[in-house]
């Protein structure tokens, strides 16, 4: 994901309209965010996560400016490489409750074509919410371990059990079809062929004692009963 544009509006610190220019920023490659405590530096990741997810990543829906009844997200991005490049346009609006914490009163994602004309691809925060994880590959757990890294979320990180880092790590490489994917496909292939097996032992249930010999035994006997019955045959016509 590359960011492009970020315009934000009574959230935390920012009471009117900011707009970080991003593409300006990335032109020379590395760029830095420095200011004094309580300037606004975590707030710009924060906005980015709220466009994208529609959550703050540290545990609190308390963030919108106290001199402020709403708060306004806008955030381009891009996806893809120079060759199959994608850009998206994500609006979240959020209305302060009684209680103080944020709700979600606008979501919209659009595409933005090469003309600069955009199509609308969800509208309101679930239909969004799940279409940023189609399009990114990654849950808000996902990017906040990984891309925004908040303080103690790398440790948290490490310390994840074997099977979720190994499942998110599927996501951010978008390896779920040699894993999880491919887990699920083989444990149904292997899920049907034990009822095909259940149902062949069912049915051999009413050969149950029989053996190699009692088989042998038997077909002798066929064969002679056969040739009996030939020869009285002959004798009956």
């Amino acid at each position: 994901m590359r960011p492009i544009r970020l315009e934000i509006s009574g959230l935390n610190s920012y009471i009117e309209k900011q707009v970080v220019d991003f593409s300006e920023l990335t032109s020379r490659g590395l760029f830095g965010i420095f200011g004094k405590t309580g300037s606004g530096k975590s707030t710009i990741l924060d906005a980015i996560t709220i466009a994208m997810y529609g959550n703050i990543s540290r545990d609190t829906k308390e963030y919108i400016n106290t001199s402020s009844d709403s708060a306004k997200i806008k955030y381009i991005f891009e996806i893809g490489n120079k060759h199959n490049k994608r850009r998206y346009c994500i609006e979240r609006d959020f209305r302060r409750s009684k209680s103080g914490t944020a709700n979600s009163s606008r979501a919209i994602l659009t595409e933005i074509h090469m003309d600069n004309t955009e199509s609308v691809i969800a509208e309101q925060k679930m239909n969004v919410d799940k279409a940023i994880i189609d399009i990114v590959g990654l849950t808000a757990s996902d990017f906040t371990r990984s891309v925004v890294l908040p303080q103690g979320k790398f440790s948290e990180f490490l310390q994840l059990d074997d099977s979720k880092r190994r499942e998110m790590l599927e996501r951010i490489f978008n390896l779920e079809k040699y894993g999880r994917s491919l887990t699920e496909k083989i444990k149904n292939k292997r899920d049907g062929k034990k009822i095909d097996i259940e149902v062949l032992e069912n049915s051999l249930l009413q050969y149950d004692g029989t053996s190699q010999e009692i088989f042998d035994e038997t077909y002798s006997k066929l064969t002679e009963l056969q040739a009996l019955s030939r020869d009285m045959r002959r004798e009956l016509d």
